[in-house]
C-alpha cells in the first residue's frame, strides 16, 4: 500500500525544484529517489558516480554499450545511496553518533599505515579528486555505519569453539605452510666435469666445500647456497627431481639453460605453518565477519520492506 508523500518530503521537492528553477531554465538538480522523509538528489548521485563516468569516457565502448553500463552504474550506486540513507536514519533513530575526535584518529591511524605527512596525504587525495573535507565525511560515514552494523546484528553473531575447529580443518591446506627448499647447487659447463663432482659427492665429500672450489656460479664462495624456495616457480624438470629429494640429499647432474648442475637439499621448511591455536584469532575473525555480514544484509532488506522508498531516476 502506498504511503502519501508527507509534509516534510513536499518541502524538499519544492525547495530542490524552485531552487533549480530559479537558477536557470535547465534542471539543475532533481529528486532521483524518497527513502522515508529523506531524499536522493541527481547531484549526490553523479557525484558518487563521476570517478566511474571518467573511467568509462576512456573505455573505447561504443556509444550503445556505454548507454548501457552507465544505466548500470547509476542503478547500483543508487541503492547504494538508499542502504546509506536508510543506515543513517536507524543511526539517528537509535542516537548513534560519530564524534570528530573518532574521525581524527581514523585519519591519523590512516596517514600512519600510509606513512604520510598531512601534506603527503592531502596531496594524495587530490590526485583521487578528493578534498580532505570530502574524505573527512566518507570516513564518519564508515564509522557511523559500523556503530550501526554493531548495534544491530554483532550482538546477534556467535561463534563457537566447534565453528572454529571446523574452519581449520576444512582450510588444512591454507594452515599447514608451503613447502620451502633450502637449496644449494654446483654449477659447470663441462658434463664429465660435473660428472666427476657427483662421484666425490657419492664417496662423502662435504657438498659446500665442492661448490667453491668447483662451482661457476656467483654464490660458489657462499657453498652454493641459494636460500629458501617455493620449487612450485621452477621448471617441470627440476621440480620433479627436487621434490623427490630429502634433507641432506643431492640430485643427480641437470642439463639446465645456464649449465650442468647438482642440487643439495639443505632444509626442508613449511613457511607460514599455523597451529589451531596459532590460527584460532584470524578464524575468529574471518567467521565473524562472515557471519555479520549476512546479518547486516538480512537486516538491511528487513528495513527496505518496511520503508517507503520510490525510485525516480
Amino acid at each position: 500500500m502506498k504511503k502519501k508523500i508527507n509534509g516534510v518530503i513536499f518541502f524538499l521537492i519544492i525547495l530542490c525544484f524552485g531552487f533549480c528553477g530559479s537558477i536557470s531554465a535547465e534542471v539543475i538538480d532533481r529528486i532521483v529517489a524518497i527513502v522515508n522523509n529523506d531524499i536522493v538528489t541527481w547531484v549526490q548521485l553523479s557525484k558518487e558516480t563521476e570517478p566511474y563516468m571518467k573511467n568509462m569516457e576512456s573505455s573505447g565502448y561504443s556509444d550503445e554499450k556505454k548507454k548501457e553500463a552507465i544505466k548500470q552504474i547509476n542503478n547500483k550506486i543508487l541503492m547504494a545511496l538508499i542502504d546509506r540513507s536508510l543506515t543513517q536514519q536507524e543511526a539517528q533513530k537509535y542516537q548513534i553518533n560519530v564524534s570528530e575526535i573518532e574521525v581524527d584518529n581514523a585519519l591519523e591511524n590512516v596517514k600512519k599505515a600510509r606513512s604520510l605527512s598531512q601534506e603527503e596525504f592531502e596531496n594524495a587525495l587530490n590526485k583521487e579528486g578528493l578534498i580532505l573535507k570530502e574524505y573527512r565525511e566518507n570516513i564518519q560515514k564508515q564509522i557511523l555505519q559500523s556503530k550501526l552494523i554493531n548495534h544491530a546484528v554483532k550482538s546477534k553473531v556467535i561463534i563457537t569453539e566447534s565453528d572454529i575447529k571446523n574452519y581449520y580443518d576444512v582450510n588444512a591446506e591454507k594452515y599447514s605452510g608451503k613447502k620451502k627448499y633450502h637449496l644449494r647447487n654446483i654449477l659447470m659447463g663441462n658434463e664429465d666435469g660435473i660428472k666427476e663432482i657427483r662421484k666425490e659427492l657419492d664417496a662423502k665429500k662435504d657438498f659446500s666445500i665442492l661448490a667453491k672450489k668447483h662451482s661457476l656460479s656467483p654464490n660458489a664462495s657462499e657453498g652454493g647456497d641459494l636460500g629458501l624456495f617455493d620449487i612450485q616457480n621452477f621448471a617441470e624438470n627440476i621440480k620433479e627431481i627436487i621434490s623427490g629429494l630429502n634433507i641432506g640429499d643431492y640430485s643427480n647432474v641437470i642439463s639446465t639453460s645456464q649449465g650442468f648442475q647438482i642440487f643439495y637439499v639443505e632444509d626442508i621448511v613449511l613457511d607460514g605453518n599455523k597451529t589451531l591455536q596459532q590460527a584460532h584469532d584470524e578464524i575468529h575473525e574471518i567467521l565473524y565477519n562472515e557471519q555479520a555480514e549476512k546479518k547486516f544484509k538480512t537486516w538491511l532488506e528487513s528495513l527496505k520492506k518496511n520503508a517507503h522508498i520510490k525510485i525516480m531516476l
